[in-house]
């Protein structure tokens, strides 16, 4: 077994100044090399290029890593030497944390005591540090109220609270009063477990009124019934909404039953009968059920919930009717009707009530912005329209000059070439932190010129910088997109909007539900499209490399228009929602496509539906410079085979 030295471990033992790479690729690849061995527990040599290399601090911050994960007793020298030497390293708040738990795991508690600050927000480490006060007898005056207050959440605390609250119950400090307080909290946060729990801790002749509140919120279909059979005083309104919510969203069929009942229930406001009707009218226009109608009409006017003032719109044009969309438009409140959705439908209900003529100047008020409602408001005119493109400020040489000389830019560059895409982003964090809007504009161009698009993007949304389309609508994949296009049949500009609103351009994206690549793919659908099509079959590398992930992706897209009768709005929520759920969305008989889009339940795939429908129209503009219209987007909507 190697005995490692302290400088040698971390690579101190000299102090060189960087030198530009002489070549680039044989540095990485030995970078990588070590790295490797490193994250392993070997101590392999480094060359003196090596030593000078930018990204050298990382291997030293790998040296103390793994000395942590072990619990190796070195690395209480180690992570000080290392966080000495490189104070600002963006590695040493997750080392800092590791090794905490690394003390807690070797139970060298006056460490974990005298290091681990009173605030750490972490909240594992926090019982940890708790426990260490017990174990090395700080005073109890200091510990009672810190475990108090530790005590005090509404959420399940890990099992190394267990010994700090077992010390604070035995001393008395754990009351009824406090119990009841977390109940309380963990009440509100719908942790029904933990209630439970808490509840048991209480004496029984005081359990009753608290059991009750936690029944309405936890078994609403049982509690209800009984709360009406026996109204208590005062009513438990809080916790009774909070559970005809949960039950109504259960099993709305039954909740509709019940509402009649529970709406008459003598000592509600006339606001809380409302809300037992308005919970049971969203869940009905949810499924786009027109009894939704009758719900929300029953509620009356009157709500402070903007899904309420949304939702009751929505159920009215699906059902066609438009007068009742007109009376609830006119009680929405100011910032609601104020956004560009909204006053769309304003003139679109207008349009169906008085004409055309009626609604022609909101329509044209509505063509200045750049979103989907100003495509849509030209196609009520019968005209197209053009984007208003406005640019942020140009490049400033000494700015952009003083971003490529930064010592944290060139480690970026060195990082995202090779694609230590956690690293990198710790990096661009530190970086962009604290910036003005004139330096983040300045950064996004920088940015986009690196080819970090979604870094490109993150800044220009820190500067405001949303409609500067020659620089947020990039083209770094032509020659794959027009083949893709191609070979799908599917329009080149409807492909890259794709990809934008996928991946922000990142080849190597990866979602929560392993989505890879440009065009986001599982998978087990990228394998399906490939037999399907005679492609070599994909692994998850392959849908990270772009040209295999746009050939899969758009003849995907493609399948997706097939499926739906070549409509393209059921077509385009179906890449992001699933072809099962736009099964359940589409009507027997034709809606309109704008109809259609505002009933989709799912919050996420209405507005992918309207991003991805102007992102097209974008990029199409930046192609040929004409003006653009929806076109066959608003076919109208109907189940293929029902017309």
């Amino acid at each position: 077994m190697t005995r490692w030295t302290l400088p040698a471990l971390l690579g101190l033992g000299t102090c060189l100044p960087a030198l530009a790479m002489a070549n680039p690729d044989s540095l990485r690849e030995e970078f990588i090399e070590v790295l490797a061995a490193i994250e392993k527990g070997e101590n392999p040599p480094r060359s003196e290029a090596l030593q000078r290399y930018s990204l050298a601090p990382y291997l030293d911050a790998a040296a103390v890593r793994r000395l942590i994960a072990r619990n190796n007793p070195e690395a209480d020298q180690a992570w000080p030497a290392f966080r000495a030497a490189h104070p600002q390293h963006v590695e040493n708040r997750d080392l800092a944390r590791e090794w905490w738990r690394s003390l807690v795991r070797r139970q060298a508690w006056a460490q974990v005591w005298a290091e681990v600050p009173a605030d750490v927000s972490f909240t594992d480490l926090q019982c940890q540090r708790l426990r260490a006060g017990l174990e090395t007898g700080q005073d109890p005056a200091v510990l009672v109220p810190q475990i108090q207050a530790a005590f005090k959440t509404g959420r399940s605390m890990p099992d190394a609270c267990d010994r700090p609250f077992e010390w604070l119950q035995a001393r008395g400090g754990r009351p009824d009063a406090l119990v009841i307080e977390r109940f309380e909290l963990a009440l509100a946060g719908n942790e029904f477990g933990l209630s439970r729990f808490l509840l048991r801790q209480l004496p029984d002749q005081r359990r009753d009124p608290y059991a009750q509140r936690l029944a309405l919120r936890s078994a609403p279909a049982s509690a209800i019934p009984a709360l009406l059979d026996a109204p208590p005083s005062p009513l438990p309104w809080d916790d009774l909404i909070s559970g005809w919510n949960r039950w109504a969203a259960a099993d709305i069929n039954a909740a509709q039953r019940m509402a009649p009942r529970l709406a008459e229930l003598d000592g509600l406001s006339d606001g809380q009968r409302a809300a037992v009707w308005n919970a049971v009218g969203l869940r009905l226009s949810w499924r786009r059920d027109e009894a939704a109608l009758d719900a929300f009409r029953r509620a009356g006017f009157g709500s402070d919930d903007d899904r309420v003032h949304e939702w009751r719109v929505r159920a009215a044009l699906w059902a066609g009717a438009f007068e009742q969309a007109d009376r609830w438009l006119a009680v929405f409140p100011d910032a609601l009707a104020a956004e560009p959705r909204w006053r769309y439908w304003r003139a679109r209900v207008t349009e169906k009530l008085q004409g055309l003529a009626a609604a022609r100047g909101d329509y044209q008020r509505l063509l200045t912005a750049n979103n989907v409602y100003a495509l849509l408001a030209a196609e009520r005119l019968d005209v197209a329209m053009l984007p208003q493109p406005q640019p942020g400020a140009p490049p400033n040489p000494a700015v952009q000059t003083a971003f490529d000389q930064d010592p944290a830019i060139a480690r970026m560059r060195e990082l995202h070439a090779l694609d230590l895409r956690p690293r990198f982003n710790l990096e661009w964090f530190a970086f962009f932190a604290g910036r003005d809007m004139p330096t983040y504009d300045q950064l996004s161009q920088f940015a986009f010129a690196q080819g970090w698009w979604v870094n490109g993007v993150a800044s220009s949304t820190a500067a405001r910088i949303f409609d500067d389309f020659v620089r947020l609508y990039p083209r770094p994949y032509d020659a794959l997109v027009a083949r893709a296009a191609a070979d799908s049949g599917l329009p080149a500009p409807l492909i890259y909007g794709l990809i934008r609103q996928e991946s922000l351009y990142e080849p190597r994206a990866r979602s929560h539900a392993n989505a890879y690549g440009l065009m986001q793919l599982l998978l087990p659908t990228a394998r399906g499209v490939a037999q399907r099509h005679d492609l070599p079959r994909p692994d998850v590398e392959a849908l990270y490399q772009p040209a295999r992930n746009v050939a899969l992706g758009s003849r995907y897209l493609a399948e997706r228009f097939k499926r739906f009768d070549g409509q393209w709005m059921p077509a385009i929520a179906s890449y992001n929602a699933g072809a099962g759920a736009v099964d359940r969305w589409l009507p027997d008989t034709p809606k309109d496509a704008d109809i259609w889009m505002e009933n989709v339940p799912y919050n996420e795939t209405r507005n992918y539906i309207g991003k991805l429908l102007w992102h097209q129209a974008v990029y199409a503009w930046l192609g040929s410079g004409e003006a653009q219209r929806a076109g066959v987007a608003m076919r109208p909507v109907v189940r293929p085979g029902a017309r």
